[in-house]
């Protein structure tokens, strides 16, 4: 079970435009997101999740399940599409997989440009999206997305797994983060 008190109080001193990791296990890595997207909707963030772990039809499930604000999220789902799976809904930007990291850094840049107000990108596992990608192409991908978030004052939160992650990867994205949280 995940502290959720604990984890918001992890989030309640960071300056506006923070990125986070949040290295945890497999078996809390959905609840920890799951917990996390909620405390940040509830704060009134509106915010992109990078879906390589769950597809969209799964996740707006489970957000409305959880009460979820889902009108203040918009889904780039890396999964449905190479499953054949249903393509029509609202808020979701669907892309070939989770490789296809040129179309996965432009949909977040359309996105984070319609959304209003205080924003966030969430990216659900960092450790999957590794197993899709070559590291040091991978480094450079989360560098420039996490440097273009910096520049325009948007906020972040990437999940990895704890002990799972490419040392050398995990090394960059510590370093360019406010705040590394084990869970």
């Amino acid at each position: 079970m995940i502290d959720i008190k604990k984890l918001e109080g992890e989030f309640s001193n960071l300056l506006e435009g923070w990125i986070v990791l949040i290295e945890t296990s497999a078996e809390k890595s959905f609840e920890t997101g799951l917990a996390s997207i909620k405390i940040l909707t509830d704060k009134n963030y509106n915010g992109v999740i990078v879906s390589a772990s769950r597809p969209y039809v799964n996740l707006v499930s489970i957000y409305q399940q959880n009460n979820i604000d889902i009108k203040k999220i918009s889904i780039i789902d890396c999964i449905s599409k190479s499953q054949k799976a249903d393509l029509e809904a609202d808020n979701v930007m669907f892309l070939e997989n989770v490789s296809d990291l040129t179309n996965i850094s432009l949909s977040i840049g359309k996105y984070i440009k319609t959304i209003p107000g205080k924003k966030f990108i969430f990216v659900d596992s960092i450790t999957t999206m590794l197993i899709h990608n070559k590291p040091k192409v991978f480094s450079r991908f989360i560098h420039g997305i996490l440097t273009r978030m910096r520049l325009n004052g948007v906020s972040g939160l990437l999940i990895s797994l704890e002990d799972e992650t490419n040392r050398e990867v995990r090394a960059e994205i510590a370093q360019l983060c406010d705040k590394v949280i084990k869970v």
